[in-house]
C-alpha cells in the first residue's frame, strides 16, 4: 500500500494551516498599528474610526526608534561580513584539500548545529566579560558570529562538488592559494553565499537572547529590546508595542520573500551532491 501520497496530504495541510495562521497573525499585527491606544482597549476587534499613523510618529519622535534600528542593523552587517569570510575560508579548506582528521574538523561543525547558544551561555558570558566587551556591541557580534555551522557545511558542499580543472587552471596561470580562493572560487560560491546571508541575516535581526545578556546600556540595544521594553508594561505602552513589533518585524519578512527564490537556488547548490 502506498502512503506516500496520504503523507504529503497530512503535511501540506499543516503547511498551509501553519501559514495562514502566521499570516493571520502579522495581518492582525499591522491593522492594529494604525490604531490609537483607546480603540485597542476599548474594541480590539473591532473597526476603526479612522486609521492613522500617529502610532509610527510616536514610535519615531518618542521612542527612538531609530536608534534602536541602526544598533540592530550594525550588528547584523558586522556579523555577516566576520560569518561568510571566516566560513567561507573554513570550508574552502576542508572541501578542497585532504589533510588527516578532515571528517572529524567537518562533523564538529555539524555537531554545532545540534547545540543553541543557550547551552554554553555562562561561560560565553564570563569569557565575553572577561576580555571587556560587556555592554558591548562587539561582544553580541562576536557571539553571534560564531555560529558557523550551517555556513560551514553548506559551502563545503558546494566546494566539493566543484571541478578541480578550474583549481589547477588557476594554479597553472600562477595563482597562489589566496588568490585562487578569491578570485575564482569565492565568485563562484556567490549563489550559495547569498542564501546564507538571507538565512542569517532573519535569525541576527530577530535575535533577543544574546543581546539581552550582554548589553545592559539603553543607547546600545537592539530592536528586540525595544520591544520587550514595551511589552513590561504593555497595557501603558500596547500601541508602541505593536507598531515596534510591525517595524521590527514585516521589513526583514518582505526582504525574505523578495528573494526567497535565490535561497532555494543557493541552498540546493550547497546542499546536494551532484
Amino acid at each position: 500500500m502506498n502512503l506516500k501520497p496520504k503523507r504529503s496530504y497530512i503535511s501540506s495541510t499543516i503547511l498551509w494551516f501553519y501559514s495562514a495562521f502566521t499570516l493571520f497573525v502579522l495581518g492582525y499585527m499591522t491593522y492594529q498599528a494604525f490604531r490609537s491606544k483607546k480603540e485597542l482597549l476599548s474594541n480590539t476587534f473591532g473597526w476603526p474610526d479612522v486609521f492613522n499613523f500617529a502610532n509610527f510618529k510616536k514610535l519615531f519622535v518618542q521612542a527612538d526608534f531609530l536608534r534602536y534600528f541602526f544598533n540592530s542593523a550594525w550588528i547584523l552587517v558586522a556579523t555577516l561580513v566576520i560569518i561568510i569570510l571566516l566560513s567561507s575560508m573554513v570550508a574552502y579548506g576542508i572541501g578542497k584539500f585532504k589533510f588527516r582528521f578532515k571528517n572529524t574538523v567537518l562533523l564538529y561543525f555539524l555537531i554545532g548545529l545540534m547545540f543553541p547558544v543557550q547551552l554554553g551561555i555562562v561561560p560565553i558570558f564570563l569569557l565575553i566579560r572577561d576580555v571587556g566587551l560587556l555592554n558591548s556591541q562587539w561582544g553580541v557580534i562576536i557571539v553571534l558570529a560564531s555560529g558557523l555551522s550551517m555556513p560551514v557545511f553548506l559551502l563545503t558542499t558546494f566546494f566539493e562538488k566543484l571541478p578541480n580543472d578550474l583549481y589547477e587552471s588557476a594554479k597553472i596561470d600562477g595563482a597562489g592559494e589566496w588568490t585562487t580562493f578569491m578570485r575564482v572560487m569565492f565568485p563562484l560560491a556567490s549563489p550559495v553565499i547569498f542564501s546564507i546571508c538571507i538565512i542569517m541575516s532573519v535569525q541576527i535581526w530577530n535575535q533577543f537572547f544574546v543581546p539581552l545578556i550582554m548589553l545592559q546600556s539603553e543607547a546600545k540595544k537592539t530592536l528586540p529590546l525595544m520591544i520587550m521594553k514595551f511589552t513590561n508594561n504593555l497595557m501603558y505602552n500596547i500601541d508602541l508595542a505593536m507598531v515596534g513589533s510591525v517595524m521590527a518585524t514585516v521589513p526583514i519578512l518582505i526582504l525574505f520573500f523578495l528573494f526567497s527564490g535565490k535561497v532555494l537556488e543557493g541552498v540546493a547548490s550547497g546542499g546536494v551532491k551532484g
